[in-house]
């Protein structure tokens, strides 16, 4: 089936799922960051989003302004996620400023263009483990330290990736921090679970996005759409409904998941 054959459904009614919540988004204005910020306010959430990009947060600031009462419900941080001591400070800022923090959404990333491990350089490795990695650890740390001490429970979510699961080849840096944020969730997950703070991590294959189409030539991305079942790319809307499902209260009782969002393209 050609993939300009098929008709996209609307995602479902918004069902205010997270009114009450506080959010914390890093990553908040790249393209999956946006849109889960966007429907999380929508659902009734009020949003801290946490990016490097100044410029970025401004667009994104714009970009939202059509949802009501936008202005009283976000608060819009730079920050370097990679720091400890930033990390702290917009923590300690989105309790203080909203009151309480519920659910967080650990979005950062970087990807590069394919390069084989041969020829992969040791400065791009560091960083992307850096901000894929270390954001992540650093994030769950201290979000966790600020849920347990409210002790309201919550929800922290890693964007892994589908290199997170399988061989990416090409892709060794970025693979290898994908595999770690399981690490993390699954032991975090088992920590931190007593005190009513859940972690998964979310596995997207390719998403409609200038970032996905930066790390594989077009001609690669056709070959590659052949083996989805579903004969489409992920758009960022199919990503947020699953992170708002996982920071709501319908899924309370899971924790450690790994959850697939990919057409079907990840058979094991």
């Amino acid at each position: 089936m050609d993939s300009t054959t098929i008709t996209l459904r609307p995602p479902s009614a918004i069902a205010n799922r997270l009114a009450g919540q506080v959010a914390l988004i890093t990553g908040a204005a790249g393209f999956i960051g946006l849109e889960t910020t966007r429907r999380f306010l929508q659902e009734g959430a009020r949003v801290v989003l946490i990016d490097l990009d100044e410029e970025k947060l401004a667009r994104a600031k714009t970009a939202l302004a059509d949802i009501s009462n936008v202005e009283e419900n976000t608060l819009f941080v730079r920050a370097d996620v990679t720091s400890e001591p930033e990390t702290q400070a917009f923590v300690d800022q989105a309790v203080s400023h909203f009151g309480r923090l519920d659910s967080v959404f650990l979005s950062a990333g970087l990807s590069y263009s394919r390069t084989s491990i041969l020829e992969t350089d040791v400065d791009l490795y560091d960083k992307v483990m850096a901000v894929n990695c270390r954001s992540a650890f650093l994030g769950v740390k201290h979000c966790g330290r600020a849920m347990k001490s409210l002790g309201n429970g919550g929800s922290i979510i890693l964007a892994s990736s589908a290199s997170g699961l399988r061989a990416s080849r090409g892709m060794t840096a970025y693979s290898m921090a994908k595999f770690a944020l399981r690490g993390i969730a699954l032991t975090a997950a088992n920590e931190l679970g007593p005190y009513g703070i859940r972690l998964n991590t979310i596995h997207p294959s390719g998403v409609d996005s200038p970032m996905f189409e930066s790390s594989w030539p077009e001609e690669e991305r056709n070959a590659m759409l052949q083996n989805v079942p579903l004969r489409r790319w992920a758009q960022p809307n199919d990503i947020a409904a699953v992170i708002t499902f996982l920071a709501s209260n319908d899924a309370q009782y899971l924790t450690g998941g790994a959850y697939k969002v990919d057409g079907g393209s990840v058979y094991n």
